[in-house]
């Protein structure tokens, strides 16, 4: 354990690995989802701070804060946009299990709408992005993935990555097209950071958006 905890990938694959396995827990109490989606990505958060020293020197890279920004931005508009036509995995889950607390302005309702922003927008786009491209997308190439640059694009990891991680989201079509968008973005900047900013603009755009329409089966 104490060989695997301090060898180059862990770093890359224990905050996804947990988030995944909290949130699975996570569905067997649905009455209580609002809180341990917080106590999800609390657990996760501490644990990438804990872990930040050996994060440092891996992303030498230059990061262009503006564009990746607005190419987050531009593409949540296409997954927005293009969601009514595009592949799904599951149904739609149109209801938010406290809305009506959240638009009355209580406790649970503004504490619920504060863990999934944590979540979507710090949490998220760290621990998938580590994993993803930081760590899957180089692993294909060869298993001594930390000898492989950030960013070499070679097709066979390129697109194994983009279908594995479309197919952890319900919006499988609309998850290809962003893996695709994320992917290239990481190709061009060799930067783990850049696509980390694209994906955290993305989830932040379509926070604001579901908390506006009330669509909140993109939540």
């Amino acid at each position: 354990m104490k060989r695997w905890i301090q060898g180059p990938g862990f770093p890359f694959v224990a905050p996804f690995a947990l988030f995944m396995g909290l949130l699975y827990l996570r569905q067997c109490f649905p009455q209580q989802s609002w809180w341990l989606y917080g106590v999800c990505s609390l657990l996760v958060f501490g644990l990438l701070f804990w872990l930040r020293p050996r994060y440092r020197g891996q992303d030498p890279s230059p990061v262009p804060v503006r564009n990746s920004i607005l190419l987050g931005f531009g593409a949540i508009v296409l997954w927005i946009a293009l969601d009514p036509w595009m592949p799904r995995t599951g149904t739609r889950d149109h209801t938010f299990p406290y809305e009506a607390a959240f638009q009355l302005g209580t406790v649970p309702g503004i504490l619920a709408i504060f863990f999934r922003m944590l979540g979507a927008v710090v949490v998220v786009p760290i621990a998938e992005e580590l994993f993803w491209r930081g760590y899957l997308m180089r692993t294909i190439i060869k298993p001594e993935f930390e000898q492989i640059p950030l960013g070499t694009f070679q097709p066979l990891s390129f697109y194994i990555t983009t279908i594995a991680f479309a197919l952890v989201h319900v919006e499988f079509g609309s998850a290809i097209l962003f893996g695709l968008i994320a992917g290239w973005w990481f190709c061009r900047t060799k930067s783990l950071k850049a696509v980390i900013l694209v994906h955290a603009a993305a989830n932040l755009g379509l926070a604001v958006y579901v908390l506006i329409t009330r669509n909140w089966f993109f939540w």
